[in-house]
């Protein structure tokens, strides 16, 4: 199998967990969540480079932290102000004809997962779950009502053409283009985002109540595993 570099972001300074640190640094189960997010791609074979974007204040102490947990073969990068600035950042460093990108803060990435972002071969390849709930769009009332069929959460791990990718950056930050995500990046510019089955316990560490749910399943987890 061909090789992929990593891009993990780990910039953010993200408040909305209520946490004294921010989220990808907090102790879930004993590991930082940025640790237990990386070390799931430590060993595949078909990673290469790990580049980790990481706030400039946070330099020297990701740099101790991943090598005491043993984590190999990674570059740290200055982030930028936003996710797709440090997304763009990064990109300039990766040499592989593809990329795989993950966010620092989804901890319970799997192996399958990985490689079943990395066996589709797509311009845009994302992991996605089912939304699964009635929606409705409005403010003070409600003014729509949405179904939820066919909708879904996108979720990381991704895997992108490296060259366009880079290319579908370059041409946002000149044109001064703001996305929520780089699937919406690479749908404006007409390419395919193809979907792979994503996992519930893979979620997005954001809120308080999140963290909870975060520290229970790393905690169940454990117990699984003496048994």
């Amino acid at each position: 199998m061909e090789i992929l570099d990593l891009i993990l972001l780990a910039a953010g300074r993200g408040t909305r967990a209520v946490e004294p640190v921010a989220k990808q640094f907090l102790d879930i189960g004993g590991k930082p969540v940025l640790i237990r997010a990386l070390s799931k791609f430590e060993g595949l074979p078909f990673v290469g480079t790990k580049y980790v974007t990481v706030h400039p204040d946070d330099m020297n102490f990701v740099q101790n932290l991943l090598l005491q947990h043993q984590i190999t073969n990674f570059d740290l990068v200055c982030g930028g102000n936003t996710r797709q600035e440090s997304v763009r950042l990064a990109l300039e460093h990766v040499r592989t004809d593809r990329v795989i990108t993950h966010n620092a803060a989804l901890p319970f990435v799997n192996r399958e997962l990985i490689h079943n972002v990395v066996r589709e071969n797509y311009p845009c390849v994302t992991t996605v779950t089912p939304v699964g709930y009635s929606l409705c769009r409005g403010e003070e009332f409600a003014e729509e009502m949405v179904h939820p069929e066919k909708l879904q959460i996108i979720n990381t791990p991704q895997s992108f053409h490296t060259k366009t990718f880079r290319e579908c950056h370059r041409k946002a930050y000149e044109e001064n283009l703001e996305v929520r995500t780089d699937c919406e990046l690479m749908l404006a510019n007409g390419y395919q985002v193809k979907f792979v089955k994503g996992a519930p316990e893979n979620f997005k560490i954001t809120t308080p109540l999140d963290v909870l749910l975060a520290k229970s399943l790393a905690a169940n987890k454990a117990e699984q595993e003496k048994s």
